[in-house]
Parts: C-alpha cells; sequence; structure tokens
C-alpha cells in the first residue's frame, strides 16, 4: 500500500457550477448597486459596461473556455508543480501561495519556471475536482511548508 502523500497528485480540473454562480452572483450585485447609487448619481451608469465585460471575462474563465485555462494540476511531493492549459501546453512552476476556505474552495498562485513578474491564479471549488482528490489536495497543502518562505532558486 502507498503512501498518498509520497505519490504525485494528479488533478483533472472540471467546470464548476459553485464558481459559474459565484460568478453571475458578483458580478450581478455590482450592477444592482451601479444601478442603486445611479439614482441619485447618473453618470454611474458608465460603469456598467465595464462590469459586464469584467462578468463576461470572468464567465469565460468559470466555464475554463480561454486559452490559458489551467485543466490539469500535477503536485508532486518535491520537485515542480506541472500545469496544462486548455491550448494544451505543459508548463513547469512553483507554487507561491496557497489559500483554502474549508471543505468548498482551493486558490493557487502559480508561477512559471523563468517568469519572475507573472502569476496565474486556479480557483478550484469542491465541485471542480473529485472529492477525494480536493481533500488529498487540501490535506498537502495543510502539511507542506509555506512557499512564501521557500528559497525561489
Amino acid at each position: 500500500m502507498s503512501n498518498p502523500f509520497a505519490d504525485t497528485l494528479h488533478m483533472r480540473v472540471r467546470v464548476s457550477a459553485a464558481h459559474r454562480v459565484f460568478v453571475l452572483g458578483l458580478h450581478g450585485a455590482a450592477a444592482f448597486v451601479i444601478l442603486y447609487l445611479a439614482i441619485a448619481r447618473p453618470w454611474l451608469i458608465a460603469l456598467l459596461p465595464v462590469v459586464a465585460v469584467a462578468g463576461y471575462r470572468s464567465y469565460c474563465n468559470a466555464l475554463l473556455e480561454r486559452a490559458g485555462s489551467i485543466v490539469r494540476l500535477r503536485y508532486p511531493t518535491d520537485g515542480p508543480w506541472r500545469w496544462q492549459t486548455r491550448s494544451g501546453v505543459w508548463h513547469s512552476g512553483r507554487l507561491t501561495h496557497a489559500f483554502s476556505a474549508g471543505d468548498w474552495l482551493v486558490v493557487l498562485r502559480l508561477r512559471e519556471d523563468g517568469d519572475w513578474f507573472r502569476e496565474r491564479s486556479c480557483v478550484l471549488f469542491a465541485d471542480a475536482l473529485d472529492a477525494q482528490t480536493h481533500r488529498r489536495l487540501r490535506a498537502r497543502l495543510t502539511i507542506a511548508p509555506d512557499p512564501r518562505r521557500a528559497d525561489p532558486a
């Protein structure tokens, strides 16, 4: 029997219904607030197209439709993280930050090797991975050393 913490964790990211609902609710609430405030300040209506474009782009990200959307992840116990984008290209890098909100959300910040200025975010709601893989990811991130304290070399 192998140790699940010593094996490489393979994750296939699915489209998350919770992520889509969150994006729609957040941008819908922003539009509602703008419309409510526009009663006293009509010029605020000019912000609605900005919220609509941001909502559309966020929704496309939640659907994993963009070429840069992360669709697969590999988390080894030692060595670099690897991730595959929708375009089919595999990238290698390291985890710079991880955030977990209970059982329902994990947010990963990944930086590709050699790219010091750009980080990718990977938002994983509970329904984006199968339940066991999501649990194992949260457990690993809990016992793993803090990536911000690791040497970037």
